[in-house]
C-alpha cells in the first residue's frame, strides 16, 4: 500500500488520535483526552499507519498503538523495566488490509530499542496469536485470581476509607513488597483516577475498584492479613453494585480461579517468569 506510512506521531496528529480511540473503544471525550494529555508525552508513545493524501503534508492517521512507560517488573532477584503496549486500533473503513499488523509489528520493534521487556493485555486469546505471528513472542507474565461475582454475600462488612492514589501507591508497594509484581508508574494511577477508580484501605487489605458501566471492576484485592469476602463486603458498601468483577494474586486468599493475564516479551531469556507475578491493571 504506497500511499500509507507507518510512522511515530506529531502533534498535528492529537485529533485525530483521540478520533481513533474514540469510535474504536467507546470511551467518552473526557477519557480520551485524559489518556491522551498523560501519555502522548514523546514522539515513541505512538505508532501510527498515516494515508498520505498529499505529499507535502505528515498524513491522516487511520491505526494506531501505543507504547507506554510501563511498570518497573519487580521480581524477588531483580528489577526491570518495561513498556506497555496498549490500544491496539484502526478505523472501520481500514480494517482488513494488514495495517494494524503493520503497525503492531513496527511498534514491537520499537519497544525492544525501549526497555527489556513489554507487556500488554490482549483483548483475546486469538489477537495473541495473531501477536505472536509478528515475530516476537509473548508468553504469559503470572497469573490472576478472577471472579465474576453477583453480590458479595452477607459477610460483616470492614470499614473501608479512600486514599489518594499516591497513598494507595505508597501503601501498595509496601505490602507487595516481598512478592514479584509490577510497580506502576504515577502516569498510570493518575489516569486510573481521572476514570473514576476509588483507591480504598480496609484493616488488612487496600483495594483499587472502577464502577464501568454494567459491573464494578475490581482490579486489585490485596488481602495479606484480612478475610477476604469481608472486605469484598467493605467495597462494595463504598461502591454498590449488581454485580462484581475481583482481581486477586495468587500469593494472597481471594475468590475465584487462576487464569493468564498479562502477557511478556523479554530480550533476555534470563528474565524470571514466576507463576504468581502479579500484574493487576491495564488502564481499562
Amino acid at each position: 500500500m504506497s500511499d500509507l506510512r507507518v510512522r511515530f506521531w506529531q502533534p498535528s496528529d492529537v485529533p485525530d488520535l483521540r478520533e481513533i480511540f474514540s469510535v474504536s473503544f467507546g470511551d467518552p471525550p473526557e477519557m480520551v483526552s485524559a489518556f491522551h494529555d498523560l501519555f502522548l508525552t514523546a514522539p515513541e508513545s505512538c505508532m501510527l499507519a498515516a494515508v498520505q493524501e498529499e505529499e507535502s503534508r505528515p498524513g491522516r492517521p487511520v491505526a494506531a498503538a501505543y507504547c507506554l512507560p510501563g511498570s518497573v517488573l519487580a521480581f524477588r532477584e531483580r528489577r526491570i523495566p518495561s513498556v506497555y503496549l496498549y490500544a491496539f486500533a484502526c478505523l472501520p473503513a481500514w480494517r482488513g488490509q494488514g495495517i494494524m499488523k503493520r503497525v503492531y509489528t513496527a511498534l514491537f520493534a520499537e519497544a525492544s530499542r525501549q526497555a527489556p521487556c513489554a507487556c500488554m493485555v490482549p483483548a483475546s486469546d486469538g489477537l495473541m496469536q495473531a501477536y505472536n505471528r509478528s515475530g516476537f513472542v509473548f508468553s504469559p507474565l503470572g497469573s490472576i485470581r478472577s471472579a465474576r461475582m453477583t453480590g458479595v454475600g452477607s459477610a460483616v462488612p470492614l470499614p473501608a476509607a479512600a486514599l489518594s492514589w499516591q497513598d494507595y501507591a505508597r501503601r501498595r508497594e509496601s505490602c507487595l513488597a516481598p512478592y514479584p509484581h509490577a510497580v506502576y508508574p504515577d502516569a498510570w494511577y493518575r489516569l486510573m483516577a481521572a476514570y473514576g477508580t476509588v483507591f480504598l484501605s480496609l484493616p488488612g487489605a487496600l483495594a483499587a475498584a472502577s464502577p464501568l458501566q454494567d459491573r464494578v471492576l475490581v482490579q486489585e484485592l490485596l488481602c495479606p492479613s484480612a478475610d477476604p469476602g469481608r472486605a469484598l463486603a467493605g467495597v462494595a458498601a463504598a461502591c454498590p453494585a449488581g454485580l462484581y468483577e475481583v482481581r486477586t494474586p495468587a500469593f494472597f486468599p481471594g475468590p475465584g480461579e487462576m487464569r493468564p493475564y498479562a502477557w511478556l516479551h523479554a530480550a533476555e531469556e534470563s528474565v524470571p517468569r514466576p507463576a504468581d507475578f502479579w500484574y493487576p491493571f491495564a488502564l481499562e
